[in-house]
């Protein structure tokens, strides 16, 4: 695949990583129901907004492991990619460095995770959980995040310059 073409889905997966980021991800909504329907928990997420309130409520291990392995690995390995993409002569350990920075960046887990927690809230009598579209855009990165990934880190070698 030309360089150019992955350096284009590259920015694509990142602007998908940035709404991934600021807009909600997960809705829950939980209600008693007595004689009417009482509305006990009603909440939409952004991954930034649940850092905010990890961060508030003092819950600094899951703050810093969700910062780490869901913002700045992803974001470190993008600057790599860009690296890889738009320097001239490259050498093969930028390769194998987007190999293992990939394995790090769970950015992946974390959208499985999210959809975990959907389905278990689903199953909950009295909680209705909805995924918003954060959960689709931060998808969506993790998709084509690995694509490019793929193509990087195959054993062929890629083209040196933007137009082979």
């Amino acid at each position: 695949m030309k360089k150019i073409v992955l350096l284009v889905l590259h920015v694509v997966s990142l602007v998908l990583l940035s709404f991934g980021l600021v807009v909600d991800l997960l809705k829950i909504d939980i209600t008693a129901k007595f004689f009417i329907d009482i509305n006990l928990f009603n909440e939409k997420k952004s991954v930034l907004g649940t850092l905010h309130s990890l961060w508030e409520s003092a819950n600094y291990l899951p703050f810093l492991l969700i910062l780490f392995f869901g913002i700045i690995v992803p974001l470190v390995k993008s600057v790599i990619v860009f690296y890889i993409l738009l320097a001239k002569n490259v050498a093969p350990k930028w390769q194998e460095y987007v190999s293992v920075i990939s394995k790090w960046a769970m950015a992946d887990v974390f959208a499985i995770s999210i959809f975990i927690a959907f389905l278990g809230a689903k199953a909950m009598k009295n909680t209705m959980a909805s995924l918003e579209p954060g959960f689709y855009y931060f998808t969506g990165y993790v998709l084509l995040s690995a694509i490019i990934v793929g193509f990087l880190t195959n054993k062929r070698k890629i083209p040196l310059s933007l137009n082979g």
